[in-house]
């Protein structure tokens, strides 16, 4: 009920659907809920339980959000400019148009549901990285890391179908 309250503009049917729809694995949507649900321990979640003084980020000093520990901190940056690059690319659009609050709230709807899928396989990817990270990752690691994961993807069953060739960017 509470997140429902916070981001009361959101439409949550098309987040679960694309959180149901991603084709990644468990563990990896498992950590894409904790980050939609907002149930992750930051120092802002920390504080607003009286659970901590502070609600800045002990790497930068910055505010901490879940947002802030993917995209912003450390080479969060750097590795999103990375995957938003990517992302527009398989939406034949500009990387501006890709916006950070995609990765916390994806209420996008893409057609063709390939396309649809291969952007949600990257965005989950992305979250699942730079949450299990503790040493600050460089590009080509997580470069490395995704094109892994896709060669570990293409050996499952029915990937064709489920998002096309649209990863073949990685």
């Amino acid at each position: 009920m509470r997140i429902l309250q916070i981001h009361s503009t959101t439409e949550w049917a098309k987040v679960w659907d694309n959180l149901q729809s991603t084709w990644a694995p468990e563990s990896i949507k498992w950590t894409w809920y904790k980050v939609i649900h907002d149930i992750l321990p930051t120092s802002e979640r920390l504080r607003a339980i009286n659970l901590s003084d502070t609600a800045q980020c002990k790497a930068c000093g910055n505010h901490d959000t879940i947002l802030h520990r993917i995209t912003d901190c450390g080479t969060g940056i750097v590795i999103w400019e990375w995957t938003r690059r990517r992302v527009a690319w398989i939406l034949r659009t500009d990387p501006s148009h890709i916006p950070k609050d995609c990765i916390v709230r994806p209420q996008f709807d893409i057609w063709p549901l390939q396309r649809r899928r291969a952007t949600l396989w990257i965005l989950a990817h992305v979250v699942w990285y730079r949450l299990r990270e503790c040493h600050t990752p460089s590009e080509q690691e997580y470069s490395d890391f995704l094109r892994s994961a896709r060669w570990k993807t293409c050996q499952t069953t029915g990937y064709l179908r489920q998002v096309g060739k649209y990863l073949e960017i990685l």
